[in-house]
């Protein structure tokens, strides 16, 4: 590929995102950029009312866009809003993706709100967060990791061996909405 490999991993909290995206940018050299610490590093956030970090969208995507420009080396960015970048920086969107009950077991372990954990393992059953991607950057451009179960080195191995054609984590294989409405 030509091109430089700027590749996005998103995905619901309690996924597999920032060790994937560590393994990611290991096996490729690349340079990674965890999205929640670059936005307060470069203090271009503001705290809701609830404690949250509202992010100057605008602000994160020209600071993220200098990075891409100035970097020689393939750049892997770790973060929830990492899929709201421009689509011309991105070569790669990676969702990873992890069966309702088993994200819902991993946020009550962290210690999640009740109303976050309802948020986020209904989001995941239906698949907001790869829709979005896929509306925003095309179908070509997203690949779908199911990480229930699986270490990140095979996750990893899995997104590699689809970035060499060799299998296809295109959009859509994963569907849980079934086994969540019926488990309800």
């Amino acid at each position: 590929m030509k091109d430089k490999l700027v590749i996005a991993v998103t995905g619901s909290p309690g996924t597999g995102k920032t060790k994937f995206s560590r393994a990611l940018s290991k096996k490729l050299g690349a340079t990674l950029i965890d999205l929640n610490a670059f936005v307060r590093e470069k203090g271009i956030y503001r705290l809701t009312k609830d404690g949250e970090m509202d992010v100057d969208l605008n602000k994160m995507r020209s600071e993220i866009a200098k990075l891409v420009k100035e970097s020689s080396a393939p750049i892997v960015i770790d973060g929830l809003q990492s899929d709201l970048l421009p689509t011309k920086f991105l070569t790669h969107i990676v969702v990873l993706r992890t069966r309702p009950r088993v994200l819902q077991r991993r946020l009550r372990a962290r210690g999640y709100p009740d109303k976050k954990i309802q948020d986020n393992v209904e989001s995941e059953a239906l698949s907001i967060i790869l829709w979005e991607a896929v509306q925003r950057h095309g179908l070509d451009k997203v690949y779908e990791i199911d990480t229930t179960g699986i270490s990140t080195s095979k996750a990893v191995k899995s997104f590699l061996n689809a970035l060499s054609g060799k299998i296809s984590l295109k959009p859509g294989k994963i569907d849980w909405l079934e086994e969540f409405f019926m488990k309800r």
